[in-house]
């Protein structure tokens, strides 16, 4: 009983000190390592150019000329985005201002399916026609969740069991692989 009682004292005591070694090896990280920086537009466009150029599978004289056209094209999606709405409150917009952010809209698809369209000609130089597929694939609703969103409550129901754009048609044809 003795023994018993002494081994458990013995384990509270260490369970205890071991936490405050932890709370003081927090304590000595600067403020700058334990806040979580957020990176750069360029360092994100590398990081979606190095996606890209893993998932496409290229050599290296096929990724030297593919890697600054990508980032053009990037860049040229980016400059197509509509202005974002500044009002906070939407229910206070007249109905004018509706419809210049629904005009605004249409024209940014517009001039993103023009950018496409350009762009496919230039990598079609550099890319077969898989390749070309995707860099151009539209992703599915599936394949862009974060994996604890799969049993999410709306996605949950009986009609979206699959992805949303082919529910009807079992398996997505852009995730299948």
């Amino acid at each position: 009983m003795k023994t018993r009682l002494m081994t458990l004292v013995v384990m509270m005591v260490v369970s205890i000190s071991s936490f405050s070694v932890m709370a003081q090896n927090a304590k000595d990280v600067p403020a700058q390592r334990r806040v979580k920086q957020k990176p750069t537009p360029e360092q994100m466009m590398d990081r979606h150019v190095k996606m890209m150029e893993k998932k496409l599978v290229m050599d290296d004289e096929t990724a030297a000329k593919f890697t600054p056209l990508y980032k053009e094209y990037l860049q040229a999606m980016k400059d197509c985005r509509p202005a974002v709405c500044k009002k906070e409150n939407k229910a206070e917009m007249t109905d004018a201002e509706i419809e210049k952010v629904i005009q605004d809209r249409f024209d940014a698809r517009q001039k993103a399916l023009d950018v496409q369209k350009k762009y496919f000609k230039k990598f079609k130089e550099v890319l077969n026609a898989k390749q070309l597929q995707k860099v151009f694939q539209q992703p599915c609703m599936m394949g862009k969740m974060k994996p604890g969103m799969k049993n999410h409550r709306m996605m949950r129901s009986a009609d979206n069991q699959k992805c949303m754009r082919h529910a009807n048609r079992g398996e997505c044809p852009l995730q299948a692989k």
